[in-house]
């Protein structure tokens, strides 16, 4: 019995810190957490390239799904719809993201994002809500908080024309023909995984 007892005392390594040492732990950084998942709010303006066309004002929401292949390069998916007194606007983007300063909590980036996007009355036909091709550039800051980060979004937006539109009598149908640019503002909360 005794020289079982002697025999597991002497297998077994002790593991114990010594007093005042510090374990070497791997340190923290934004490639810990490579995926992240965005929900926005924002407003949009929109105007058809068309004589005498007027800004029509959007509010909507993004939600968008985001990789980050290196510590300063994100890419991402994103579908964003918004609305206002019967017109309606919708896209989805493949997004590509460069940040400045990624390691730090505050952190500015550049983004460019191609897709498809549509701009149509909500009662409009098929062909008037037919998704066409779509630009937009822009940057932001974000301000991240361990797992979250919250974020403000400026970004330049540029739809293709449809000049299968015929019927051109209301604002709706106008963005729904001509090609439209405008201007976004979008602040929303990424949670990082």
């Amino acid at each position: 019995m005794r020289a079982l007892v002697l025999l597991v005392v002497l297998t077994s390594v002790a593991h114990a810190q010594a007093p005042g040492q510090v374990v070497a732990s791997e340190p923290s950084t934004v490639m810990t957490r490579r995926w992240g998942i965005d929900l926005s709010l924002g407003g949009q303006s929109l105007t058809a390239k068309h004589a005498g066309a007027q800004a029509v004002g959007f509010g909507g929401l993004e939600l968008a799904a985001r990789f980050r292949i290196r510590p300063a390069i994100e890419v991402a998916l994103a579908f964003e719809g918004a609305g206002n007194q019967g017109i309606s606007t919708a896209g989805f983007f493949a997004e590509f993201r460069y940040r400045f300063m990624a390691e730090r909590p505050w952190t500015p980036f550049a983004l460019a994002g191609v897709g498809v996007a549509t701009a149509a009355d909500k009662t409009g036909t098929d062909t008037e809500k037919k998704g066409r091709g779509a630009l937009r550039i822009g940057g932001g800051i974000e301000r991240r908080f361990g797992a979250w980060g919250l974020e403000a979004t400026l970004r330049l937006v540029g739809i293709g024309e449809n000049k299968q539109v015929m019927d051109v009598t209301t604002r709706g149908q106008e963005l729904a023909r001509y090609s439209a640019s405008g201007a976004e503002l979008v602040v929303g909360g990424t949670f990082y995984f």
